[in-house]
């Protein structure tokens, strides 16, 4: 979610919150507020009814004058009784329904007998008196705070402008791309302050960025040269004679290691153009296609140990990736099948729903979890006599490149890797 939704649904709520907890306060405030000024009139009336009775001399008199307010009540009584103002719902006859009342009851003498003489007060025009006040109170109310949402939203996402353009630069930023990314100037310092870091930032990264480039490259290139020299004069000291057999075992060690070196180097170099993102070009590549020209290529190794390698690629899958390293990928673990395998073994290469998955025989132990970690070799092992460790790790960081998943089973004696294509740009159909 967004900072400036969080923001504005902290409002919100907070709003709403309000909204609650106040109409029902006002409603209850304002109804106290005129029944305390009805209370005041009853009392009022109650207290001019009793100074006028000294105008009354008979019982006739009484009811005469009782029956000319209907909202007068007069019954005799045996003892006095206390004043009383109270709510009550009467049945009215004009409205055919309940009606709310205020009342107050209280005890007159006249002509030496006592009487309850009640006074009523409609509600009713207090009531909806109240619903207006508490209708237009609420409409006030809620467009009030809906003002202040729409007002926070305008001016909040207007505040925020700069800090969205810095966020999108930063998502764009790409180490091998010199781009002039331009940052929204702001009013505001904390901004100008964020966006001055930024550019500071990307300057500083991209200029380490070309120096580990450019180191990368020399070194690559100046271990290269000799370890290229090196090689040919072992081979040229290889058809000088006589030669001893110590002295041709000393000289094939060395031939060997300095293989070792010189493949450890291309790796190497690999990895940190692959981690640098210096594959930038991608194609269209179908994976099935690939697959039968690697298993060609890897023919002659194969039939060194007499190992037997199956295609099966029903789902035509096709992937947008660097033509390149995807053939360093599955070539590197069609590479592992076939140097891991025991002899008369058998490797199966196969396509399924965007994912291409590579079993085959071998040890009768599964691999360890970090077998994609760097340098990591089973020691003991068949195969890992002139390995350098960075076949997976290579695989693992390809996959990390383009979103690929990587996993590896064992089951039932058979060492299966399965690269899925899912999150990563891949397209599937009809098998060739």
């Amino acid at each position: 979610m967004r900072l400036n939704n969080k923001t504005i649904r902290s409002y919100l709520f907070y709003s709403f919150l309000i909204f609650l907890l106040t109409i029902p306060l006002f409603y209850f405030v304002m109804r106290s507020l005129l029944l305390h000024e009805v209370d005041k009139s009853l009392r009022l009336q109650l207290k001019e009814i009793r100074s006028n009775l000294g105008e009354i001399h008979s019982q006739d008199e009484l009811t005469a004058w009782s029956k000319l307010d209907k909202d007068i009540l007069l019954s005799p009584i045996d003892e006095p009784i206390r004043d009383r103002v109270y709510s009550i719902n009467r049945y009215s006859p004009k409205h055919e329904e309940e009606e709310p009342y205020r009342e107050i009851a209280g005890g007159i003498t006249v002509g030496g007998k006592m009487y309850r003489l009640v006074i009523s007060s409609s509600l009713i025009e207090n009531d909806d008196l109240l619903s207006s006040i508490l209708l237009v109170q609420s409409i006030v109310l809620f467009l009030l705070i809906c003002g202040m949402l729409w007002i926070n939203q305008r001016i909040s996402k207007r505040l925020w402008q700069p800090f969205y353009v810095a966020l999108r630069n930063m998502q764009q930023f790409e180490l091998n791309k010199q781009t002039n990314l331009s940052f929204l100037s702001s009013t505001t310092d904390e901004f100008n302050e964020l966006n001055k870091a930024i550019g500071n930032l990307f300057s500083r990264s991209s200029e380490i960025f070309l120096q580990q480039k450019e180191f990368t490259e020399n070194a690559a290139h100046e271990m290269q040269t000799p370890l290229a020299i090196y090689q040919s004069k072992l081979e040229l000291l290889m058809q000088t004679s006589p030669l001893s057999e110590e002295q041709a075992d000393l000289i094939n060690g060395l031939d060997d290691t300095n293989r070792r070196l010189i493949k450890l180097n291309k790796s190497l170099l690999l990895l940190t153009k692959i981690e640098n993102h210096q594959y930038q070009d991608v194609y269209d590549v179908e994976i099935g296609a690939l697959c039968k020209r690697l298993i060609l290529q890897s023919y002659l190794h194969a039939e060194e140990k007499n190992i037997v390698i199956n295609g099966d690629f029903p789902e035509r899958v096709v992937v947008r990736v660097n033509p390149v390293l995807i053939e360093i990928l599955i070539g590197n673990l069609l590479s592992n099948a076939i140097r891991y395998n025991i002899n008369n073994g058998m490797i199966m290469v196969r396509t399924e729903k965007n994912t291409l998955v590579i079993e085959n025989t071998g040890a009768s132990v599964p691999l360890p979890d970090k077998v994609f970690d760097r340098f990591y070799k089973q020691t003991g092992q068949a195969g890992t006599e002139d390995s350098t460790g960075l076949g997976l790790a290579i695989v693992k960081n390809i996959c990390t490149l383009y979103n690929y998943t990587i996993s590896y089973a064992f089951i039932e004696g058979r060492h299966i890797f399965r690269l899925d294509f899912h999150n990563g740009s891949a397209r599937q159909g009809a098998g060739s």
